[in-house]
């Protein structure tokens, strides 16, 4: 049980703040981390030692893991949904070397500097550059070329927070494929509820898959999110989102960004 203490209450309401979209702004998100951090210091954590943050994380949101993968003996490129901006502050924990592609708006703020650097290898990129687009997909492939180390790589293919329900193919960027092309790594597709204070927030892995050239990869990965949700029981909770993540969905919604779709 987690104890209902001041921090945990703040943290409470300050979600509540956000509509429960888990959605959060420069300054949110540093307070978000900060009350989560002092939250799992009342779990009598430290939160400055990973695999114990982990812990409290994974307590606090009611964490179920299904067909995890082996990835201390393997390299894998993660494709999750992407339904909260604590998508990839749980999901950075699983192994201890995941290179994490972030907005930039992440990795620049200075608030989240020293807790990020800590605890997750982030590779910030600008979404609307084509030359920063161009960057990440060289230094992608090099994290993979450079050594043989078992490590991993985990890309939102949606490029933002978004219902994979109401996805077009448009949405979905084709990096992973591109990385998983060129550096023969496959593509292990997650599906991730969105996080929650009260109910089990699930993550479940499909199998590792390579994607044939002349196969459509953001349909095969719509499909296979899609039937991963589906196949949970109870039925997976659809995720609350503000109406600029619930309006991106095709081109001609109004909130729809082409800058990382390539």
């Amino acid at each position: 049980m987690i104890r209902k203490t001041d921090n945990y209450n703040k943290f409470k309401q300050l979600i509540k703040d956000t509509d429960n979209t888990y959605a959060f702004n420069a300054e949110t998100s540093v307070q978000a981390i900060t009350l989560i951090v002092d939250i799992i210091k009342d779990m009598g954590l430290n939160p400055m030692i990973t695999e114990e943050l982990k812990h409290g994380l994974f307590l606090l949101f009611n964490i179920e893991i299904i067909n995890l993968p082996d990835l201390s003996n393997n390299r894998y490129i993660l494709s999750p949904n992407h339904v909260s901006d604590l998508d990839a502050i749980i999901l950075g924990l699983l192994h201890p070397k995941i290179m994490i592609i972030s907005k930039s708006d992440w990795t620049n703020n200075t608030g989240l500097k020293s807790f990020l650097d800590l605890h997750y290898n982030l590779y910030g990129f600008d979404r609307s550059s084509l030359q920063s687009l161009r960057d990440l997909l060289m230094n992608s492939i090099s994290y993979f070329t450079d050594n043989v180390d078992n490590k991993h790589y985990l890309i939102f293919n949606q490029g933002t927070i978004s219902d994979i329900n109401k996805n077009s193919v448009e949405r979905i960027s084709q990096i992973a494929y591109k990385v998983s092309n060129k550096t023969g790594v496959q593509i292990i597709n997650v599906f991730m509820e969105q996080v929650s204070l009260n109910k089990p927030t699930r993550i479940i892995f499909d199998e590792p898959a390579i994607v044939s050239k002349g196969q459509d990869f953001r349909s095969f990965w719509l499909e296979r999110v899609i039937k991963l949700q589906s196949s949970l029981l109870p039925p997976a909770r659809l995720p609350k989102l503000t109406y600029r993540h619930s309006n991106n969905n095709s081109i001609e919604d109004p909130h729809f960004n082409h800058g990382f779709y390539s």
